[in-house]
């Protein structure tokens, strides 16, 4: 049988003595990590130097993780600026047509619209939200302005707040008072207050039949000529 070289030894007896980890001995022996876990995988431990390399383990984790943290933070917030610049791109391949508009909104109000009755209903907490669809429903159907409805939906706990809330919404909305229908309450709602942001959800109706249904027939209409499925309308 060879004699065990020095540094095996060394590794060896660094291992049994102190417990030191793979990358300890490297440091002292500069011996590859794979070469020591080779020599050193059947030299047990004792409990304590278990212990103590788990710790060490444990500290070195959570080191790592303290200095990746702002380096991951970063890269993934200036992945959010390169995916949102590349959907802000795609608005320069679209064309100045109204048909482009319509079909904008009717996709918002296909997916997030009131289908029911003979109305086009929307609601958002958004207010941008409820301008596009304002300024869609004037600028595209040249609407009467008599049809047009506000409502405000809130929680009890802002009941308090009901004028406050509506005259900002009026102010948001460049809206009369007067257009607003009698405020609604969400009963199931268990919030016992609201912060200073809250500002409840503003639906807005404009009451046309065929308004809807020629909005419901672009959507519903563009999607089924995507794939080969119908979509009934409800």
């Amino acid at each position: 049988m060879r004699a065990k070289p020095e540094k095996r030894l060394l590794a060896e007896k660094l291992r049994r003595d102190q417990g030191l980890s793979y990358s300890e001995i490297y440091k002292i022996t500069g011996i590859c990590k794979s070469t020591l876990s080779s020599w050193l995988r059947a030299i047990p431990l004792t409990s304590e130097q278990e212990a103590r390399l788990l710790e060490r383990l444990r500290r070195n984790r959570a080191t790592f993780a303290a200095r990746a943290l702002p380096i991951n933070r970063e890269r993934y917030r200036r992945a959010r600026e390169q995916a949102y610049q590349a959907g802000v791109n795609v608005l320069e391949d679209l064309p100045e047509d109204k048909a482009v508009a319509e079909l904008a909104f009717a996709m918002l109000y296909l997916g997030d619209g009131s289908k029911s009755g003979g109305r086009v209903q929307l609601a958002s907490t958004n207010p941008d939200i409820i301008r596009y669809s304002l300024t869609s429903l004037r600028r595209l159907y040249d609407i009467d302005e008599n049809r047009l409805s506000y409502r405000l939906n809130l929680v009890e706990a802002a009941r308090s707040r009901e004028e406050h809330l509506l005259e900002w919404w009026c102010q948001q909305l460049d809206a009369n008072r007067g257009c607003f229908h009698k405020t609604q309450y969400d009963a199931r709602s268990n919030a016992r207050r609201v912060t200073e942001d809250y500002h409840g959800v503003c639906t807005v109706t404009y009451s046309d039949t065929y308004l809807q249904q020629r909005i419901l027939g672009i959507a519903y209409t563009y999607i089924c000529s995507k794939h080969s499925n119908k979509i009934s309308v409800k």
